[in-house]
């Protein structure tokens, strides 16, 4: 009899599942693409129709479809197994252990959920949902049933209830984050969703992993909720509907990207499909990484007002540097957002999906529009406002273009903007590198050079201004930096402790007398840091300087910690040992 593997191996193609995540050029009898495991320009990465395999010559990276899977998404067995069955239409129907973990078992709780929430919105408890969704927001039945809307009832345990009586334990839901935690009385939790309007999202798969709830009522203080972040769901990984858009983003090349999940499903119901919604958040690098699978072009088309305008900007550098092209679609004026123009003219919406600009001509027609720029201090303004933009691309052939163009707008030499622009790229390093060699080499080695240059400079800086340490102190752990870094910083602490200041020389003549030849480099080192980078700036720019560096490097702190969690509730799951298990993921859902 066929194993489950073997079936789903006779039902697709690798070189179709590999080519979501890399564009395949056919190469005689095989076909070749950039490895996705190293960096590369010439393609040494490999795939054999033939044989169900790839190779990448460069790394030496090699398997079938599913160890691609896995590498790729840096996920186990089971759930490559899962994703993979679902493209095949193989159904899963022996319950093997290694199918059978903890994350399996939340993406079938999911999916039972969305069902249970899209029964409740056919029933009289949620007519005042289903109204709102056809009456005001006008969307058609099959929409409704495409995109799985549904309805969460108004009860504190009516969804809890239906998942246990599925089989789901309270382990599980606890898990899921479709619950919350209380103290006193039992079950001691409740449901997170109660008297809202569900929209499903799902990962690129189509796996459902976490819910955005609106509310129904006008008096309800928040008017979206979402899932908190579970081992399925991370909001920083996950665009809506991109499971919907990918193919018609091949196609087209082209991914429209809109701030609501109104936004991109009234988008798909009007025939333009290749749409995700970023749900109110920043663009990420994990997200971004994603998009490249499918297309090289993004078009920007965010709500009209300033929040959604400068929501649409944060992303655009890191667009660039994944070297795709950014283009924005501009609404007609007094149009919030693209839900509303295409219930008020569809054509006009199709034409601005269609006229999408580069962003850099955006740029130039928003900052030269009703301006006088044979007045010089309308000059200075126009150039202030693009020079950034312009430093900002990583292409030099594009660059040259625009600076060229903003010189002829201008009527200015081309060579004082490119002084301009020299100096923006060096005060933009200065802020990214440090300026001297550390000789913590071998301390850093296995630290990212960007986290190794943070923890130097929140340290000059402690050093610049005494307050700085003060608030450090309260609010940094120890346990934010490694190496010399913390060594050095926990000496300060017990320094600052005792003498209430902190002294340059004193310092050092302590460093000298404990003859710490490397720890007293670190310091000279973090000393010449803050004469050069710090002195010319002013308070506030140094407290932005600091209150940044902080923040980086509480994150990266619960990113390890995260990263260590994980990997040891994998291992009390592998040995059974559920009660560890629980108390690590209630840590787990306790970090954010």
């Amino acid at each position: 009899m066929m194993s489950q593997t073997e079936e789903i191996k006779t039902k697709l193609d690798i070189v179709d599942v590999i080519s979501e995540f890399v564009p395949l050029r056919q190469s005689g009898a095989n076909f070749k693409g950039l490895c996705p495991f190293h960096n590369e320009k010439t393609p040494s990465f490999m795939v054999s129709r033939e044989k169900q395999f790839f190779k990448c010559f460069g790394c030496g990276e090699s398997g079938d479809m599913f160890s691609f899977l896995e590498k790729i998404e840096n996920i186990e067995f089971p759930e490559a197994l899962k994703i993979l069955a679902a493209k095949a239409g193989v159904e899963i129907v022996r319950q093997d252990p290694r199918i059978t973990n903890l994350k399996t078992r939340l993406l079938d709780l999911h999916k039972i959920v969305t069902e249970f929430f899209m029964e409740q919105l056919r029933q009289p408890v949620g007519n005042t949902a289903l109204k709102y969704l056809v009456e005001k927001r006008k969307l058609k039945m099959e929409t409704i049933q495409e995109f799985k809307l549904g309805y969460a009832p108004d009860s504190w345990q009516a969804t809890s209830q239906y998942l246990k009586s599925r089989g789901f334990n309270d382990y599980e839901l606890k898990q899921s984050g479709l619950v919350v935690e209380k103290t006193g009385g039992s079950p001691n939790y409740y449901d997170r969703f109660r008297a809202r309007l569900i929209f499903p999202i799902s990962d690129y798969h189509g796996n459902i992993v976490g819910f955005t709830a609106r509310a129904i009522s006008a008096t309800e203080s928040a008017k979206y909720i979402n899932s908190s972040q579970t081992l399925i769901y991370n909001k920083s990984q996950v665009l809506y509907a991109l499971d919907k858009a990918k193919e018609m983003t091949k196609k087209n090349n082209l991914l429209i990207l809109v701030e609501g999940n109104m936004d991109a499903i009234s988008c798909f119901e009007a025939g333009v499909k290749n749409v995700v919604a970023v749900s109110g958040t920043s663009l990420t690098v994990e997200q971004i990484k994603t998009i490249k699978r499918y297309c090289d072009t993004v078009a920007i088309c965010f709500d009209a007002d300033a929040a959604g305008a400068i929501a649409g900007m944060r992303g655009i550098s890191l667009l660039w540097q994944e070297e795709l092209n950014v283009k924005v679609i501009i609404l007609p004026t007094g149009i919030k957002d693209p839900d509303e123009l295409i219930h008020q003219n569809l054509s006009a919406w199709l034409s601005a999906v269609d006229g999408a600009r580069d962003i850099m001509e955006y740029f130039f027609i928003k900052e030269l529009s009703n301006r006088d720029v044979t007045i010089l201090e309308e000059k200075r303004k126009v150039a202030k406002a693009l020079l950034p933009w312009i430093a900002r691309l990583t292409d030099p052939l594009t660059e040259n273009y625009y600076l060229k163009q903003l010189a002829e707008k201008l009527t200015v030499d081309e060579g004082a903007l490119r002084q301009a622009i020299t100096k923006l790229k060096v005060g933009k390093n200065s802020n990214q590198k440090l300026k001297y060699p550390t000789t913590a080499v071998t301390v850093g080695k296995n630290l990212q050079s960007r986290q190794l240059s943070v923890m130097e400079r929140i340290l000059a800086l402690m050093l610049f201004d005494v307050r700085l340490l003060e608030q450090a102190i309260a609010q940094i752990s120890e346990n934010y930096f490694e190496g010399l870094a913390r060594e050095f910083y926990k000496k300060l602490i017990i320094y600052y402790t005792k003498e209430r200041c902190v002294s340059l020389e004193f310092l050092r003549t302590d460093l000298k007398m404990n003859k710490n030849e490397v720890l007293e480099s670190f310091f000279e080192g973090l000393v010449l840091l803050a004469e050069t980078e710090f002195t010319e700036m002013t308070p506030r720019e140094v407290a932005h300087e600091f209150d940044a560096a902080a923040f980086y490097l509480k994150n990266q702190d619960l990113s390890r910690r995260r990263t260590i969690l994980q990997q040891q509730i994998k291992v009390a799951e592998q040995n059974n040992n559920m009660e560890l298990a629980n108390k690590l993921l209630i840590e787990f859902a306790k970090i954010n």
